[in-house]
């Protein structure tokens, strides 16, 4: 059945039913506005991010149920990266009305299963005829006051250090666009493509199309004030570096023998014929922590003792430099790439 059959109060009814009745909001689906009422002591985060088919993602490569998670994924690490603790959400839909319903089901279990994970409830939204599908969520968190972790801290002379490791999520995309799909849980590929390829090429697709959102990271970092900046890469190392420090008012300078590549990003690069370091530089959606810090590496490492990697990449200068990347070989060239909007990939 499509969405047009059962209308735009239908369809909202539908959604009523499949989520569970809030238990944070003071009012949830059914009014002109949800009602939330601000813990006590507490600043708001406020964060929207919109997904637009065939810019942002494109549903033969990506199921409504991991499109679900990935669109509530993108803000929770928004929340993360500004040390927060994030609580509810808003999604607003535009949709074909030849979408099938099942499809706005599985969207919204793959929403709700990410935010139940953070302890995320979906409180309201909206609905709207579209010829392009589009989600957007909005996001409402939290944090204490004098806690919130910026981009604009950054002062030279500190370390920069990155979560976990780049490159998967470029990874994935690269191989969905190679014609790699998965399969109930398995890698389609020809016979040549060997067992150990196909798990990384199933890592690498996992990572881009279901990112982890380092909600618990961030906060840890917020909570030991050891982040003087810090900033989720969404858009690639490269341009979310340079983000920070225009906001910030430095310089950079980064190796190229630190940065921590993600060895699926390694094995399906070569497969491909793609720089694994550009993916790590370049490729965006990895949605790790950048941040910076003029602590101690022993009390940063201490503060990920759980096992997640936090690597040291490289410093802060003055102003006036520009992000530049010292290469393997000594040279030094500037640090470009990155994905932009509105700008030809």
């Amino acid at each position: 059945m499509k969405v047009s059959a059962i209308g735009e109060f239908g369809l909202i009814e539908r959604i009523r039913k499949l989520l569970p009745r809030p238990s944070d909001a003071l009012l949830g689906i059914g009014d002109d506005c949800a009602v939330l009422r601000p813990a006590a002591s507490k600043d708001l985060l406020l964060t929207t991010d919109l997904l637009v088919d065939h810019i942002d993602f494109t549903q033969h490569t990506i199921t409504p149920f991991y499109l679900g998670r990935k669109a509530m994924g993108i803000n929770l690490s928004d929340i993360a990266a500004m040390g927060g603790l994030p609580r509810a959400a808003l999604v607003t839909l535009a949709l074909p009305p030849d979408t099938e319903i099942e499809f706005v089901d599985e969207l919204y279990r793959g929403l709700q299963e990410e935010g139940a994970r953070y302890s995320v409830e979906i409180i309201g939204g909206d609905l709207s005829a579209s010829s392009t599908l589009m989600i957007s969520v909005t996001l409402v968190g939290e944090v204490e006051p004098g806690r919130v972790v910026t981009r604009s801290g950054a002062k030279p002379g500190e370390r920069i250090w990155i979560t976990g490791r780049l490159g998967a999520s470029a990874a994935g995309l690269a191989a969905l666009r190679a014609g790699f799909r998965l399969r109930d849980d398995r890698v389609e590929a020809p016979s040549e493509v060997s067992a150990d390829l196909k798990e990384a090429i199933h890592r690498a697709i996992e990572r881009h199309r279901c990112p982890t959102p380092r909600v618990r990271e961030g906060r840890a970092l917020a909570d030991a004030g050891v982040a003087s900046a810090m900033i989720d890469l969404s858009d690639g190392l490269a341009s979310d570096l340079w983000h920070l420090c225009h906001e910030s008012g430095v310089s950079a300078r980064i190796r190229e023998d630190q940065i921590p590549i993600d060895p699926v990003a390694s094995a399906v690069g070569h497969y491909l014929g793609k720089e694994p370091i550009a993916m790590a530089l370049e490729g965006g959606e990895d949605f790790e922590l950048l941040f910076t810090s003029s602590s101690d590496p022993a009390e940063i490492h201490a503060i990920f003792s759980d096992g997640l990697d936090v690597t040291e990449v490289g410093g802060l200068e003055e102003a006036g430099r520009g992000c530049v990347l010292e290469r393997r070989g000594g040279d030094t060239v500037p640090l470009t790439g990155g994905y932009d909007h509105f700008r030809q990939q």
